[in-house]
């Protein structure tokens, strides 16, 4: 080796410059471990939907026909009166009924002319909807919809 070699400085690395590169590493992994979590999460909540929407459809299908919501003489009416009048003991009743493995609420709807929310839950969950005839007023019936929303308890 050549003494000329091992005195010259002009290519010696400053010790606080290997910092800048460590940060930039070190902040790549942190997004890196951010995005896979992230990925992660919607692939828990989108697992959970496809597991529980066949639950969902089954749960409207029974508040569909139950007595509390339909018609007397006719199972297959929802009468939106009954669901109008409908008090705490009554939704404590349906749960009692459907709600073995979840809560759930349920909504049905006349669009525009008719909307009604039983029970509300800001938890993430999972919704069906099925067609219905709703009986509005004693000579009023019309096509709408029932969605219900199921969720862990």
């Amino acid at each position: 080796m050549s003494p000329l070699f091992t005195k010259d400085e002009r290519g010696v690395v400053e010790p606080n410059s290997d910092l800048v590169a460590m940060a930039l590493a070190v902040i790549g992994f942190v997004i890196f471990i951010s995005v896979m979590a992230h990925t992660y999460q919607i692939y828990q909540e989108k697992t959970f939907i496809a597991q529980h929407y066949d639950d969902a459809v089954s749960m409207a299908g029974l508040l569909r026909n139950d007595p509390l919501l339909t018609v007397s003489r006719r199972s297959e009416l929802i009468d939106a009166s009954r669901i109008e009048s409908m008090d705490a003991e009554d939704i404590n009743e349906l749960k009692s009924k459907y709600a073995a493995g979840y809560n759930f609420s349920f909504k049905i709807e006349v669009p525009p002319t008719y909307s009604k929310v039983v029970g509300a839950s800001e938890e993430m969950g999972v919704s069906a909807s099925i067609p219905v005839t709703i009986r509005l007023n004693e000579v009023e019936e019309m096509p709408g919809t029932l969605t219900v929303k199921i969720w862990e308890k």
